[in-house]
């Protein structure tokens, strides 16, 4: 079984030898906290590099996310009484129920106060990312001006071409793939499955998706509908406190069947959207590990 990692934007501080150095150290530290005694060096895996491709074009993401921030907390009517769980434990009805894998380690004043800053920042970039969802054109502007690597592979054919040219090289007309994808390279991994034939997929992971805003569907060509190419599962790991991707893919155009499989986790709450925080948890390794297990 090979493995296909399919990374997210703003990886330019990265080049393709360093970007797989880093995802497959969170994976093996993922695989160790899982008391699992694989070593990544003998599994087949492959990172697909393009984040060069926006140099390339002489363009740079900008989004400063902290400029979206009022200046003062007490603009925001976050219920500071409220414990950290409480933004993380939503009832959604699709939602299935995780062990929470980052404990609360804010014992001190000091890391209280921390802590209830990131989770503060967390929240308010998830409402405004919940109010632009309902007005796809402002989303698109907001993209268009500070996410320039996603709005290129949303709207340019060419650099969409450039970018899959580069994925399809790793993938094998006669081995089985699990491809894991985050963040952008989610939404990559489903164009990949609808567009190219020959290759197999025996599960599909996809880590921090997009695909839930409106704004991102528009652009995926229609029908929505579960990939042929996919021959298993399709698994949802997203966090609620991740405002770029908190929502799970259960709701139309997303409820075809078989089901996505949507688990909530919580990832760390100063970086929320980053691999590291959903690659070391242990639903998604599991998730990995038991995708390796399925028969040929």
């Amino acid at each position: 079984m090979k493995i296909i990692f399919i990374h997210g934007m703003n990886q330019q501080n990265y080049d393709e030898q360093s970007l797989t150095q880093h995802w497959l150290k969170s994976f093996q530290t993922g695989l160790t906290n899982a008391h699992s005694s694989i070593d990544v060096s003998s599994l087949h895996i492959k990172l697909p590099f393009y984040g060069d491709l926006l140099t390339q074009h002489k363009l740079y993401n900008s989004l400063d996310l902290n400029t979206f921030l009022p200046k003062s907390l007490t603009h925001l009517h976050l219920p500071f009484h409220l414990k950290h769980q409480s933004l993380v434990e939503e009832h959604i009805p699709c939602q299935a129920a995780l062990p929470i894998f980052n404990p609360n380690q804010a014992e001190s004043l000091t890391q209280r106060i921390a802590s209830i800053s990131e989770l503060t920042k967390d929240h308010a970039f998830r409402e405004l990312s919940l109010l632009m969802n309902h007005y796809p054109k402002i989303h698109e502007s907001f993209i268009h001006q500070f996410l320039i690597e996603t709005y290129l592979y949303l709207s340019d054919a060419g650099f969409m071409h450039e970018v899959h040219r580069r994925i399809m090289r790793d993938l094998h007309p006669t081995k089985e793939h699990i491809i894991v994808a985050h963040s952008l390279g989610t939404v990559i991994a489903y164009n990949l499955l609808h567009e190219f034939t020959g290759f197999k997929v025996k599960r599909f992971i996809t880590l921090g998706s997009p695909l839930a805003f409106k704004v991102v569907q528009e652009k995926l060509k229609p029908p929505i509908s579960r990939p042929t190419q996919l021959h298993g599962d399709w698994l949802n790991f997203y966090s609620p406190i991740d405002f770029l991707t908190a929502f799970p893919l259960c709701e139309a155009p997303f409820d075809f069947q078989p089901p996505i499989i949507n688990q909530s986790i919580q990832t760390p709450i100063n970086n929320p959207h980053q691999i590291n925080g959903y690659l070391e948890h242990p639903a998604v390794i599991q998730s990995i590990l038991d995708g390796l297990m399925l028969k040929k």
